[in-house]
C-alpha cells in the first residue's frame, strides 16, 4: 500500500531499538505521532535504552514482536531486523505499510538526495562527497548506513541542501516513494548471504535504489562491473546513466588516466586532480574518488571544489587507520572491512610483510579471491570468530594460519611473530556481531589492545 509523500501517520510501530529505530521514535514522537517500540531484546535492556533517550513514556514491548505491532498505521523497520518476519508478513496482508528508515526520512525532507550503495566502498565514497560538499560551502549532511541515522539529520536541511546518504541493501528492502536525484552503485560483490537466499536476491535488493528514478535523475554505475553494465541497459530508458572508473565515449563519466582524475560531463572533459595529491591510496580509492566527483558534477558543484574536497580527504576511522608503531611494527585498524574484497585491498596495500587478523560473523563472502595476495604478502594469518573455521580451510597452506579465542589473543600472537618493518592489520572480512556490538566497537577494542602493547614496550 502506497501513501502520498505528504502523509503523516497518527500512529507508528517501530521494530528495532538500535540507533535508527530510536532516532525514528524521537522524530515521530516530536511530530505528535503515537509511537510503539517493539524489540527482541530483554525488557531491562530496552527500558534502559528508552530512559537514556528520553523515551520512557513511549509504549513498548520486549522479547519479541506481538500483534500489538499491527495496531499502528505504519511500521518502521530498523535495518538490522529481517524483512521476512511473520509479523511483517501479517502487516503486509493487512495493507499496513512497512517502511525503512530511509523511506521515512525521505518523506520528511525537501533537500536534494544523493544516495550511494554497493558491496564495498560506500562509506569512503559518501565521505569523499561530503568533503567535496564542505569545500563548496554547500549545506549538507552525510548520514545513513555510515552510522548517523538519516531521520535525525535531514530535519536540519532546507530545499537548497543536500542529503548524502549511504544506503544498504537492508534499508532498500522496504522503500516506497524513495527517489534520490543522484543514485550511485559502487560495485556488486558476493556478500550478505547470511541474510539473502542467493546472490541475485542480494543484488535485486541493491537495485531498488533505482526503482523510482526518472529522466530528471541520474544513475551512476561502476563501468568495470559487468553486472552493472547490464543494469545500465535495463535503466537506460528510465533515467540518465553515467559511468565511473572507465572512459565512456558519448556518456558522462569519470576516470583516471596518466595519473590524473578526469570528468567528462555535458560534453566537456576536465582534468580534476592529480592522483598523487590524494591522501588515500590504491586503485579502489581512485575509483571511489571518480564516483564522488561525478556525483558532485551531477548537482553542479564546481571543479575547483571537487579537487579540493578529494585532496583534503584523509580517510575514515576503522578504514586502514594507522594506530601506532611498536618496536618497529606498524598496526592498522581496518575493522570496517567486512567483505573479502576489502581484505584483499588490505593485504596488497603494504607489501610482503603482513600479519592479517580476520574473521567474525560469516556473511558468505568468497574468500578465495584473497588467496594469491596471501600467498605473496602474508607472513601470518590470525583468525577469530564464527567464520574462523571456514576461512582457515579456505586459506590453509597459503601462510601460517591459526585460530584464536579472542581478538586480544590474536593481536598478541601477531605481535610476538612480527619483526621490525612488518605490519599487523585487523581486516576482518566479516561482520562484528558474533563478538562485538559493531565494527566501531571491534576497531576500538583493537586500538585499546595496541595501546596496551605500546605501554608494555616502554
Amino acid at each position: 500500500m502506497s501513501l502520498p509523500k505528504s502523509y503523516v501517520p497518527k500512529s507508528a510501530s517501530i521494530l528495532g531499538a538500535a540507533r535508527s529505530g530510536i532516532a525514528a521514535a524521537k522524530f515521530l514522537a516530536a511530530k505528535g505521532v503515537s509511537v510503539f517500540i517493539s524489540d527482541s531484546c530483554p525488557r531491562e535492556k530496552l527500558e534502559k535504552i528508552l530512559v537514556e533517550n528520553g523515551l520512557s513514556g513511549v509504549r513498548h514491548e520486549a522479547g519479541g514482536h506481538t500483534d500489538a505491532v499491527l495496531l499502528s498505521e505504519v511500521i518502521i523497520l530498523s535495518p538490522g531486523v529481517p524483512s521476512d518476519l511473520t509479523i511483517l508478513k501479517n502487516a503486509r496482508a493487512r495493507n499496513i505499510p512497512v517502511w525503512s528508515e530511509i523511506e521515512l526520512a525521505y518523506r520528511f525532507s525537501d533537500a536534494t538526495w544523493m544516495a550511494m550503495t554497493g558491496s564495498s566502498g560506500k562509506s569512503t565514497t559518501v565521505s569523499l562527497l561530503g568533503s567535496i560538499m564542505e569545500a563548496s560551502a554547500a549545506k549538507y549532511v552525510v548520514a545513513g548506513n555510515i552510522g548517523v541515522p538519516l531521520i535525525g539529520a535531514v530535519n536540519t536541511l532546507s530545499h537548497s541542501g543536500f542529503v548524502v546518504a549511504e544506503v544498504s541493501s537492508f534499508q532498500l528492502e522496504n522503500i516506497d516513494l524513495f527517489r534520490p536525484h543522484v543514485a550511485v552503485v559502487i560495485n556488486l560483490l558476493k556478500n550478505h548471504l547470511d541474510r539473502y537466499e542467493n546472490e541475485e536476491a542480494y543484488y535485486n535488493a541493491k537495485k531498488e535504489i533505482a526503482r523510482n528514478l526518472t529522466k530528471d535523475d541520474v544513475l551512476i554505475l561502476n563501468g568495470k562491473d559487468t553486472r552493472l553494465r547490464v543494469w545500465a541497459e535495463e535503466f537506460a530508458d528510465r533515467s540518465a546513466i553515467a559511468f565511473f572508473g572507465t572512459r565512456e565515449p558519448g556518456h558522462d563519466c569519470a576516470y583516471c588516466e596518466n595519473g590524473v582524475l578526469y570528468t567528462q560531463f555535458g560534453g566537456v572533459t576536465e582534468a580534476v586532480v592529480e592522483l598523487d595529491k590524494m591522501k588515500i591510496s590504491g586503485p579502489h580509492n581512485q575509483d571511489n574518488a571518480c564516483a564522488a566527483a561525478l556525483a558532485a558534477k551531477s548537482v553542479g558543484l564546481p571543479t575547483i571544489a571537487i579537487a579540493s574536497g578529494i585532496v583534503s580527504f584523509a580517510g575514515l576511522p576503522h578504514r586502514m587507520e594507522f594506530v601506532s608503531e611498536v618496536n618497529g611494527v606498524r598496526y592498522y585498524n581496518d575493522s570496517k572491512a567486512t567483505t573479502a574484497e576489502s581484505v584483499l585491498c588490505a593485504v596488497t596495500a603494504f607489501g610482503r610483510n603482513v600479519h592479517l587478523i580476520a574473521g567474525g560473523r560469516d556473511k558468505g563472502c568468497d574468500f578465495s579471491i584473497v588467496k594469491d595476495a596471501l600467498r605473496t604478502n602474508a607472513r601470518g594469518v590470525y583468525l577469530i570468530g564464527e567464520a574462523a573455521g571456514r576461512i582457515s580451510r579456505e586459506w590453509n597452506e597459503l601462510a601460517p594460519v591459526a585460530v584464536y579465542v579472542s581478538l586480544e589473543a590474536a593481536v598478541r600472537q601477531a605481535s610476538a611473530n612480527a619483526q621490525r618493518g612488518d605490519v599487523v592489520v585487523l581486516s576482518p572480512g566479516c561482520s562484528s556481531f558474533d563478538m562485538f556490538a559493531s565494527y566501531e566497537d571491534r576497531g576500538e577494542a583493537f586500538r585499546t589492545i595496541v595501546r596496551t602493547l605500546v605501554e608494555e614496550s616502554r
